[in-house]
């Protein structure tokens, strides 16, 4: 109840039961933060995630094996509501940096205070009073300051290529030479048009969680692979400028970040102004 954000990482196993309601402790815990209308998001682990944990321990320990069917039930009521699908422990760490940076501007927290600091003093209190008050100007000054750049962004868009506009996708793939091993590639151009915001619904379902550059280039190249006909390299110069007008469009976000080998790498996530696009362009529509 103390609580400013309830925050599920889901893996593969549904947890102990309670005996009276035949659910896991878990599984009651989420439910009464939902109701109770608490900020609610999950991390869910990947099928190659759990893969990849079954290597170092064993099927019994990654996968639930008694209560599969109530496991695969409350799988279906998370997967409803705000998740991040993540595929290493790199991914969970920026998962939960970017989202609860996200519940930061949606939400007053109050934040965590411990058992044995709760008695304040008069002054003390008064001091924290004008804080929140300096604070709700602050707050105020910014969502005015937000309108202003969003009014200014929305002048700036509507001069940017997307709805309807084509660009050229350029790019290589290879032919293999013979019959026999050991064989020779040749490396041939292909060119195909397609329009921006049709790229962008290929795309964007992969960018529903946190990739970095690479891999979200290799998931365009894949997104695009039907409709170039064949697998293909995408050229590096345009994949930039491809990244760089989503952003400019306010669909993807593009941000540097630490890895877990201790450097820094760039990456690539969609904003809420993209997911809203793929939602409302991509579900299915009454007849």
């Amino acid at each position: 109840d103390d609580s400013d954000v309830y925050m599920l990482i889901l893996g593969g196993r549904y947890g102990n039961l309670e005996e009276e309601s035949g659910k896991s402790y878990t599984h009651l815990e989420y439910e009464y933060a939902i109701h109770s209308g608490m900020p609610v998001f999950a991390v869910v682990l990947s099928d190659a995630f759990l893969e990849a944990k079954v290597k170092i321990l064993d099927n019994k320990n990654v996968y639930e094996i008694d209560n599969k069917q109530k496991y695969l039930e409350f799988k279906s009521i998370v997967m409803t509501k705000i998740i991040r699908i993540v595929n290493d422990s790199k991914d969970i760490m920026l998962t939960i940096h970017t989202t609860l940076k996200d519940f930061l501007e949606d939400y007053e927290f109050v934040g965590w205070v411990r058992s044995d600091n709760t008695e304040a003093n008069t002054a003390l209190l008064i001091q924290v009073n004008d804080l929140n008050i300096e604070n709700r100007k602050l707050q105020d000054e910014q969502r005015a300051l937000k309108e202003q750049l969003k009014q200014i962004q929305g002048s700036f868009t509507n001069n940017l290529a997307f709805e309807g506009q084509d660009i050229m996708l350029e790019g290589t793939y290879e032919v293999r030479r013979g019959t026999r091993p050991p064989y020779s590639y040749d490396k041939r151009k292909i060119q195909k048009s397609i329009s921006w915001d049709q790229m962008f619904l290929l795309w964007s379902p992969r960018l529903l969680s946190t990739l970095n550059a690479t891999r979200a280039k290799g998931e365009l190249e894949s997104a695009l692979k039907d409709h170039m006909e064949q697998y293909f390299k995408l050229n590096e110069n345009q994949f930039n400028k491809i990244k760089m007008q989503y952003h400019a469009l306010g669909l993807i976000n593009i941000y540097e970040g630490g890895t877990t080998t201790g450097g820094t790498a760039e990456f690539i996530v969609i904003t809420p102004k993209g997911k809203n696009y793929l939602i409302q362009n991509s579900a299915v529509k009454k007849i």
